[in-house]
């Protein structure tokens, strides 16, 4: 219980305004018209024959603006077809961020590559291209910049070291569908975009879901070529190309992502709304503010950071936390451990007891101690609001309400 509840006050917030409802009729309709097509025509839901797929994949790569998408089962799928795509050799490097999901490293790792991690700006969760130079070696051949919580990655500066380095950018966007920077939609910008389609982003497939964007039509036709165990699409051979993956899409996801792809840009446009109205709120507050988004970045806010100055305050951000979690705002202290810190990375949990391919004969070990001192402090002196796109006003006005009412009970 936090001091406000012990102090008998009622919560600002009862309840908000209702449940996240990403499904509509919408979508009922368009699978039910598929179905009705399946049973008087025959197939399944399989991609091939059908037209679910296809179109997906053409909506989505203009959607983003790139010449080419070809869609996965899952983000995780993503990533790996996207790496996979580049043909490294066991060993090379792999710049990856400290602050993501477990689902960004394993591609890397179950391609015989070694991730090491950049450090992030500490003010926001992303890499930045100071932190990517430190960590190149003679072997690192490609980055993958995450855009965490719906925040553009400052990607400019990244370009032009991918550039003058000649690695290869993966945009891990999996987090922030259709969110832009300097008017290009991420997943653009780097040599390749991964997207997760999955039932809590943005918009999806349905429960499960990925898909790769890119304008290099070379790299286009490998990542497609793994994801379907490196069949030969694209070229005159009678044969599999290389070793690949199942990764396919089905036409029933496809179908929902077509109709929830329709409906991301009000989605994206909600939760601005949102996060502005909220930023008016708190406007005043000294402690507590939202986190800070790079210049020329329009974020879609997959959740909410709130930067928490403790030195303003009585109590420390876990207490902070806990009262207005009291006071009914869904909220936690912190996001996830860095990669490098958990423990089936730092126990090299990944072939067996092999703990290939850091000590491979191909590979190194890499020493990961202390390497991302920003993003340690990013995670520390950040907590994370949980919002959606169906939030009002109201809810927006009455979350603002409860941090300055907590605020006004513990500053210092």
């Amino acid at each position: 219980m936090s001091k406000l509840a012990i102090d008998g006050g009622s919560p600002v917030i009862e309840s908000l305004s209702g449940p996240r409802l990403l499904i509509g009729s919408e979508e009922r309709d368009a699978v039910m018209a598929l179905f009705d097509r399946v049973i008087s025509g025959g197939g399944a839901f399989d991609r091939y024959g059908g037209q679910e797929v296809d179109a997906y994949e053409r909506e989505f790569a203009e959607f983003c603006g790139t010449a080419f998408a070809t869609a996965t089962s899952s983000g995780t799928a993503a990533i790996h077809a996207a790496v996979a795509a580049l043909r490294l050799e066991p060993g090379d490097e792999i710049v990856s961020a400290p602050i993501t999901d477990p689902g960004a490293i394993s591609p890397v790792l179950m391609q015989n590559c070694i991730p090491t991690f950049a450090d992030t700006d500490p003010e926001t969760f992303n890499i930045t291209a100071e932190g990517i130079q430190r960590v190149l070696t003679d072997r690192t051949r490609a980055v993958v910049v995450g855009h965490i919580a719906g925040e553009p990655a400052d990607m400019d500066p990244i370009m032009d070291l991918a550039k003058d380095r000649d690695l290869v950018v993966i945009e891990d966007a999996s987090q922030a569908h259709a969110a832009e920077y300097r008017g290009r939609r991420v997943g653009s910008i780097g040599h390749m975009g991964a997207f997760s389609t999955m039932s809590g982003k943005h918009h999806t497939t349905g429960g499960q879901g990925g898909i790769v964007t890119t304008s290099d039509e070379e790299i286009y036709w490998n990542a497609k070529r793994f994801a379907d165990r490196g069949k030969p699409f694209g070229s005159d051979a009678g044969e599999n190309l290389f070793m690949g993956l199942n990764y396919r899409m089905t036409e029933l996801e496809a179908c929902i992502g077509r109709v929830q792809l329709s409906k991301l840009p009000a989605i994206a446009a909600s939760r601005r709304r949102f996060v502005d109205r909220l930023g008016e709120g708190i406007a005043g507050c000294r402690a507590v503010r939202l986190g800070k988004i790079v210049g020329g970045a329009t974020p879609t806010y997959w959740f909410g950071r709130l930067r928490v100055d403790e030195s303003a305050l009585t109590v420390d951000k876990a207490q902070f936390v806990q009262a207005l979690s009291a006071e009914g705002v869904p909220c936690a202290a912190t996001y996830v451990t860095v990669m490098y810190k958990q423990k089936w990375i730092a126990d090299r949990q990944t072939y067996g007891q092999s703990g290939h391919p850091w000590t491979a004969s191909y590979g190194r070990e890499v020493d990961y101690t202390d390497c991302c001192p920003n993003a340690e402090r990013a995670l520390a002196t950040h907590m994370l609001l949980h919002w959606h796109e169906n939030l009002t006003d109201d809810d927006a006005d009455r979350i603002a309400e409860a941090v300055v009412k907590v605020e006004k009970a513990y500053k210092r």
